[in-house]
């Protein structure tokens, strides 16, 4: 059987959250940012910690916090033991799911046009 890895995260020696999923199919994510832009938040620092049951569609989030400089993370892999997220999207229906994939295949198939052979 596969296991289902996630992460323990950290900052600044101070736990944050256990993030994972228990499901089949999933995606967990720890993104740091470093911004400098045009538009607001104009500059910045974050850490965001996220996940999507794929077959849902399901968003969730653990943490979405402002880093600062000398600030320290620490990530380590596990396997269980996961805490709820902080937000967890509404499920999609079977039809909206497919309504998306039917815009993405028709937007693609219109960019690649010139390469297909039909």
């Amino acid at each position: 059987m596969n296991k289902n890895y996630g992460f323990k995260v950290s900052l600044n020696n101070k736990p944050l959250t256990h993030a994972g999923i228990k499901d089949e199919h999933y995606v967990v994510t720890c993104i740091l940012d470093s911004f400098n832009r045009t538009l607001e938040p104009k500059k910045g620092l974050n850490l965001n910690i996220s996940g999507l049951k794929s077959t849902l569609q399901q968003r969730l989030k653990w943490i979405d916090t402002p880093l600062k400089l000398g600030d320290k993370i620490t990530i380590e892999i596990i396997s269980d033991n996961y805490d709820e997220p902080a937000l967890i999207s509404e499920s999609k229906s079977k039809e909206t799911i497919l309504e998306g994939k039917i815009r993405a295949y028709k937007k693609l198939k219109e960019e690649l046009k010139d390469y297909l052979n039909e």
